[in-house]
């Protein structure tokens, strides 16, 4: 299992790309990696409303996220519509293709390319889905650090500003955190879930992000 933030070295700076266009190979085939779990944002039995090819040639996809290196994907989908998965359905990869509900991965995605049901679905899966991850979450709370002389791992979460920081770090200093009804109780951060899940969906989003603290998406390019 993932342990977030165990030195500074985990927080990922994005490469800076070059003036020119990169030639040579075409970039190598996406895949999740084994015994990842994911979660079925939107299934698309007639394929992406906005791909530009004739319908017939489309194929049934879901969008996905996996954990915990929450990245999305596009996966093809059994076209035995019978067996399709279902919006919000859990499972390791590997047991959603032994169902044959689930094919090879088409693609990694960014957010800007979910569906209006996916984004609409990714807080709330993310919330739910974050508790199960309670322990390395509250490792970051405890022990997260600089990035830059100027810049603190806690402020790149939305909401987060100079005074909860220091009264996060103040109490993590009296005591380490054990749970986040423990955070809760000793600062004023009332949903340190939330705070997370809207730092993953930012990163998701690509846009503007220099630091990576949770989500994998820019290392699996």
């Amino acid at each position: 299992m993932v342990v977030f933030l165990e030195r500074r070295d985990r927080y990922r700076r994005s490469p800076r790309r070059g003036k020119y266009p990169r030639s040579g190979p075409r970039k190598k085939k996406q895949f999740i990696k084994k015994s990842r779990e994911l979660v079925i944002l939107d299934v698309l039995l007639h394929g992406h409303p906005e791909e530009d090819k004739p319908s017939w040639t489309k194929n049934p996809l879901a969008q996905v996220l996996t954990f915990p290196d929450f990245v999305l994907y596009e996966v093809k989908i059994n076209k035995n519509f019978k067996k399709a998965p279902k919006p919000e359905e859990k499972n390791i990869y590997e047991e959603f293709i032994n169902q044959q509900k689930l094919r090879e991965v088409i693609k990694k995605i960014d957010y800007d390319e979910l569906t209006n049901t996916s984004k609409a679905l990714i807080q709330p899966v993310l919330e739910k889905e974050i508790l199960n991850y309670e322990e390395e979450f509250i490792n970051f709370f405890n022990n997260s650090t600089s990035i830059t002389p100027r810049m603190h791992a806690l402020k790149l979460l939305p909401g987060i500003g100079k005074k909860h920081m220091w009264e996060i770090i103040e109490a993590r200093q009296k005591q380490k955190f054990n749970t986040f009804e423990d955070i809760s109780e000793r600062t004023s951060i009332s949903d340190p879930v939330k705070h997370i899940a809207l730092r993953i969906i930012k990163e998701l989003q690509r846009e503007g992000v220099k630091y990576y603290l949770f989500s994998k998406t820019q290392k699996y390019e």
